[in-house]
């Protein structure tokens, strides 16, 4: 066996950051950072030509042309003693540094491909390369009940949406499918769109790249967003059509089919997110309207999964100012690509068989990422062992110390006679975000036979190891097995804590995936059942992900029109002279937008909700079933807090609201009195007809239910303190009264 280690990487970021350093303070960078600006630097020093470095670089690093070069998106913090004002003033100063947003000392910029070295001049505490994103792939409405709200079923009137604008974040907008048009296919609902992608202008204010619309006349004339690196997609027109579609008159409309539009085409990086969220906000914002931005996409690479980056803290200050986030879970249920252990003694060491992903099955197939964290505040170790066949050990790598970070290098190894296996490596002993020991591990054998063991030990505390696919031009979001190879004592796989950003914030509203559910000829509600690739939690810290689930199975949506994909179409329609066409697609991607829509007849029934009641609600009006099972009071990792309850959660919606002369409770025919009440209370109103009441508490659950005429009395003696919702039925007439009980 033969181990050559090479130091390059270390040298090249030497070389790039040797260079006039103007701060006394360099900026804390992460390694996994710093190894992906080695690779980019690499790719500078061999193009030359900026249109060739960008082709060969695009796919694997968040490269983007902008302002006719090629610019890398990061991610900074300021630090304490420099403002926003300040930042800006810095950028002007250094040309080769293009701002985006900056939002409460978080912020998004673009730096020149070829001017790398002044990363370590910038007045930032903290930087982060922005991650690549890639996208997480009629009963539905029935299923979560939206049908119900769009009825005014035991409502007291019905919700569409309407007054709510829903963003998305994707690629692949059709701007002139009539899904985006209102129900009588008469006026467009997009508000705007930013194609970041397409640099002929103009760019939206306090940006300078890609390209907005927001005007009837001018949407039409760009017609849809351009090729990108996902070429002619379909993925946003789906998506949309699924949060808000208006049917296009064939009844396939979304869940909130009065609800306008903002469309962002994704520079397939967080940066670039970034300011597409501020974008939105600040349209909300001149509009006076609420917002929900759905986000049917992850970040597998150089994020962190407990929500501690600086995109994570971002999006919770944002949350904090009234934005609700909706996110897909992700779509690895169905790998054990996951294991951890508790470690106990410095004698404990644990193995598990790596798989890897088929050259064959990817163009860009390269091989595995292999990630490891631990506790904050402790170590650990980790190497590779080489075997054949009978698992006979042939060959090993060095052993790696997360004590020993920050670091990082490449190795490449003969074994087993001519078999050669290349990794790199990436440590910190305490990463920045987090404080928690890290090692990221990249491995590639080729064609080669041998088999590849993880080996993991501490002497204390649980380690994470999760095995995903890397690509070398591309962003591989799936993961890839670990087992124990039937070999006694090793650790197989499992497929928990999948969960990756954007969806593992704080205050995102997380999303699994099931079928959906739908009344069958005998009436009976079948279907239902979990998706085999709902992304199971929880988040690396521990937190509850998904919240919920939602129907994310053959969801049939609109398809763009100018996409270069083909797709099993389903139904046409024709509008203005182009045949439209729908398709069936399945993913978190689908279930995502489905709960967005909800959120969105969520904030047409009480606009003053806060994004965290948006998310105590959907949680506490999720539904149990036969399929969910009886789910633990705290939720669980796999269903969060049960199926998405559109009626359930609209209704408990109503409940907080402050307004007692919204249009929910106008036109009432009934009182209540005494109110408050600490024992009983009388329903005064018309007695002509029976009424039909129901006692509910603020989650929409029904606590007594009765026949009577009015007046009647009604004993609440053995509730418990609190407000509640009264629900009164008197013939078609439905009416919402608050009540409050007191000792």
């Amino acid at each position: 066996m033969r181990i050559q280690r090479f130091h390059f990487a270390i040298s090249t970021l030497l070389l790039l950051f040797s260079t006039g350093l103007l701060e006394a303070q360099k900026p804390s960078i992460p390694m996994t950072t710093r190894q992906a600006v080695s690779g980019i630097g690499e790719l500078t020093g061999k193009h030359t030509d900026a249109k060739a470095f960008q082709e060969h670089a695009q796919g694997q690093f968040p490269v983007a042309w902008v302002s006719n070069r090629p610019t890398v998106g990061f991610i900074g913090r300021l630090g304490n003693d420099i403002g926003a004002a300040d930042w800006l003033n810095w950028t002007t100063a250094h040309p080769e540094v293009l701002p985006g947003v900056c939002r409460n000392g978080i912020a998004s910029f673009r730096l020149d491909a070829y001017h790398l070295h002044l990363l370590e001049q910038l007045p930032l505490d903290r930087v982060e390369l922005a991650s690549k994103a890639v996208p997480d792939l009629e009963r539905a409405r029935v299923g979560t009940r939206v049908d119900s709200v769009h009825a005014g079923l035991n409502l007291p009137q019905a919700f569409h949406g309407e007054g709510v604008l829903i963003g998305v974040l994707d690629w692949g907008f059709d701007y002139t499918h009539p899904n985006f048009y209102d129900t009588t296919l008469t006026s467009t609902r997009i508000r705007g769109a930013w194609d970041q992608y397409r640099q002929s202008g103009p760019a939206p204010a306090g940006f300078d790249y890609g390209t907005v619309a927001e005007t009837p006349a001018d949407l039409m004339a760009m017609g849809s967003d351009t090729a990108n690196v996902y070429s002619y997609s379909t993925h946003g027109s789906h998506v949309a059509g699924i949060a808000g579609g208006s049917g296009c008159g064939i009844g396939l409309h979304g869940m909130a089919p009065a609800a306008e539009f903002l469309f962002a085409t994704l520079m397939v990086d967080e940066a670039a997110a970034l300011d597409a969220f501020a974008w939105m906000q600040d349209l909300a914002e001149a509009d006076n309207k609420r917002l929900v931005i759905n986000n049917s996409w992850g970040l597998p690479q150089w994020g962190t999964p407990d929500g501690t980056s600086l995109a994570n803290q971002f999006i919770d200050a944002m949350s904090e100012e009234g934005v609700v986030f909706v996110s897909s879970n992700g779509n690895n249920g169905d790998s054990n690509f996951h294991f951890d252990h508790n470690f106990e003694s410095a004698e404990d060491t644990v193995r598990s068989l790596v798989a890897f992903y088929p050259l064959s099955s990817h163009p860009s197939a390269w091989g595995q990422n292999l990630t490891l964290w631990g506790e904050p505040g402790g170590s650990f170790g980790m190497g590779l062992e080489f075997a054949d066949g009978a698992y006979n050990v042939v060959g090993a790598s060095e052993w790696v110390n997360s004590a020993d970070g920050p670091d990082l290098w490449e190795t490449d190894i003969i074994v087993n006679g001519d078999d050669s296996i290349f990794y790199d490596v990436a440590v910190e002993s305490a990463h920045p975000a987090n404080g928690r020991p890290f090692i990221q591990l990249r491995v590639h054998k080729g064609n080669s036979n041998v088999n590849v063991v993880l080996k993991v030990n501490a002497e204390s505390g649980l380690v994470h190891a999760w095995n995903h696919t890397h690509l070398s031009n591309d962003v591989g979001n799936w993961g890839w097995d670990f087992s124990s190879a039937g070999q006694p004592g090793w650790t197989p796989g499992d497929p928990f804590y999948g969960v990756q950003q954007p969806a593992c914030s704080q205050s995102v509203i997380a999303i699994g995936a099931h079928s959906s559910d739908f009344v069958n000829s005998g009436g009976n509600e079948i279907g239902g059942t979990l998706a085999y690739f709902s992304t199971f939690g929880p988040t690396l810290d521990g937190r509850l992900k998904p919240n919920l689930s939602a129907p994310g199975v053959n969801m049939e949506s609109s398809l763009s029109s100018f996409r270069d994909g083909e797709y099993n179409v389903t139904e046409t329609v024709e509008f203005d002279g182009t045949t439209y066409e729908f398709a069936r697609l399945s993913g978190t991607s689908m279930s995502s937008p489905a709960v967005a829509g909800i959120v969105a007849l969520m904030l047409e029934a009480n606009p003053s909700l806060t994004p965290a009641e948006v998310m105590a609600i959907l949680e506490e009006t999720a539904r149990e079933d036969n399929n969910t099972g009886e789910l633990p009071e705290e939720g669980d990792h796999v269903w969060g807090y049960g199926k998405a309850t559109a009626t359930d959660a609209v209704l408990a919606a109503l409940a907080l609201s402050e307004t007692p002369s919204s249009s929910a409770f106008e036109n009432t025919r009934f009182s209540v009195h005494p109110n408050p009440t600490s024992d009983r209370f009388w329903i005064q109103g018309p007695s002509e007809e029976p009424i039909q009441w129901t006692l509910l508490n603020l989650q929409g659950q029904p606590i007594a239910s009765d026949f009577s005429l009015a007046p009647c009395k009604v004993d609440v003696s053995k509730a418990a303190n609190g407000a509640f919702l009264l629900r009164i039925k008197h013939g078609s007439h439905v009416e919402l009264l608050r009540l409050m009980k007191t000792n």
